[in-house]
């Protein structure tokens, strides 16, 4: 077995536990489908982007831009459902791209949105009788 068919089944046996890998909808090199479609190789470059903006700046992007970004990719798949999608790969992968990148930095506030709610509600809860 050749060192390089080794690694690319390992490649697409990593690739298949996140991605459906289907052909027409994945990148070809060399003839051979990479281990990521489009749309997760978008999601993957805009997470490794956020985490370049992150070292950068220091801060997260605002949570309003954040959740109004990330809605392309969720209207992108409606779009596909409901017959009007088509095979356009380009717009997979940057709704992938702004999915990656915007939907993790709206997760990444969660927990602090859930301790900052939880924090006034006990300020503001009456105190036992």
């Amino acid at each position: 077995m050749e060192p390089l068919s080794f690694l690319y089944r390992g490649a697409m046996l990593a690739g298949s536990w996140w991605c459906h890998q289907l052909p027409e909808r994945s990148p070809h090199l060399f003839g051979l489908p990479l281990p990521l479609c489009w749309r997760c190789a978008g999601i993957a470059l805009g997470a490794a982007a956020l985490l370049c903006w992150l070292v950068r700046t220091k801060r997260l992007p605002p949570l309003a831009l954040s959740l109004w970004l990330a809605a392309a990719l969720p209207l992108d798949v409606l779009l596909n459902a409901l017959g009007g999608g088509g095979l356009d790969n380009p717009r997979r992968f940057l709704t992938g791209v702004l999915w990656g990148f915007f939907a993790t930095s709206a997760a990444l506030r969660l927990p602090g949105l859930f301790r900052g709610r939880r924090a006034r509600a006990r300020r503001t809860r009456p105190l036992p009788a």
